[in-house]
């Protein structure tokens, strides 16, 4: 291997090492009793976490995770058609993720998926986006489509591209692809969550 292809491996590792210790401090472990576990992104900094409604069932008793310790949660909304959850998680804190608008989203550029899957913790995974899809009736983004692995446990976790910025939460495998529902979605989702709250 020559000094430069040397150095550009060392710098990429370098940089892969940085991207999962800060998905590290702004993701948790969901874990919903019986129902198993999932992921979720520290929303806004501290005391909310976005996770799949598909991870935390409704009525069943709520715990978020981190660094061996765990504490309970509670459900505030929910959006089963887009598959998403807020949970109200006083004790959860970690740095704010920058959200990427899906419409700057282009084929073939590198995502990472961050997650717990089969019960490995803190699993970083590699992919290439594929597509954007779309609404039929309103053309609006509808689902972030990428090559990357995903397994149970993975749900409700960040998609980020290269420079650590949120594409989207993974929410399935379809086909052997990755499924995340976009992050302005999920911006909007926790927008009308807090304001209907609030009214």
């Amino acid at each position: 291997m020559s000094t430069s292809m040397l150095g550009s491996a060392r710098a990429m590792s370098s940089n892969l090492n940085g991207l999962s210790e800060m998905l590290r401090r702004t993701v948790v472990e969901v874990r919903s009793g019986a129902s198993g576990s999932g992921t979720g992104i520290i929303w806004g900094g501290a005391g909310l976490v976005v996770t799949n409604a598909h991870c935390v069932p409704r009525g069943a008793a709520l715990e978020v995770g981190g660094e061996g310790k765990w504490r309970e949660a509670q459900a505030l909304a929910y959006h089963p058609h887009h598959d998403l959850a807020l949970l109200a998680a006083p004790s959860a804190s970690g740095p704010l993720l920058e959200t990427r608008d899906p419409e700057s989203l282009r084929a073939g550029e590198l995502v990472f998926a961050y997650g717990h899957p089969l019960g490995v913790h803190d699993s970083l995974a590699m992919g290439v986006l594929h597509a954007v899809t779309r609404e039929d009736r309103t053309n609006r983004v509808r689902w972030i489509i990428a090559d990357v692995r995903l397994a149970p446990g993975n749900s409700g976790g960040p998609l980020v591209d290269a420079e650590g910025r949120l594409v989207g939460i993974n929410s399935m495998v379809v086909n052997g692809l990755g499924v995340a529902v976009p992050a302005t979605l999920v911006q909007r989702f926790v927008e009308r969550a807090l304001s209907q709250r609030a009214a």
